[in-house]
């Protein structure tokens, strides 16, 4: 294998490598969306008038819910009050982004593989 080919399968496998952690991260916060809306749709049904709220990674404080009105961040520390219902839809529109992009990194990193793979064949047809 001659320096340009080994440097070119290097670069492929940094952004294999780069891709997969990404998606990997994506699909995290994915996953954490789905929890949210599925708490969001607890909050809308149930009736009960007290709740766990988190406080940060493990921290929880009981509270009592007096409405179920939500403070949300809507980008740049700019909180706005939105109902349950309101707070869905916009879940739901980062799930779909969150899906477009995982999407695109699946199609990224497929394609890396596959060039890599090729790589490798040609590599192997000249041995």
């Amino acid at each position: 294998m001659d320096q340009e080919q080994l440097q070119k399968a290097q670069m492929l496998e940094y952004h294999l490598k780069q891709t997969e952690q990404q998606l990997e991260l994506v699909k995290q916060q994915y996953a954490e969306l789905e929890q949210t809306q599925a708490q969001l749709e607890a909050l809308e049904t149930n009736d009960t008038k007290e709740i766990l709220a988190s406080l940060g990674k493990g921290l929880y404080l009981p509270t009592t819910i007096r409405e179920k009105r939500l403070f949300v961040e809507v980008g740049a520390g700019v909180i706005v009050r939105k109902t349950p219902e309101e707070t869905k839809k916009v879940v739901q529109e980062q799930l779909q982004h969150l899906h477009r992009i995982k999407e695109q990194l699946a199609a990224n990193f497929d394609f890396y593989l596959n060039q890599l793979s090729q790589m490798i064949q040609e590599i192997e047809a000249k041995n």
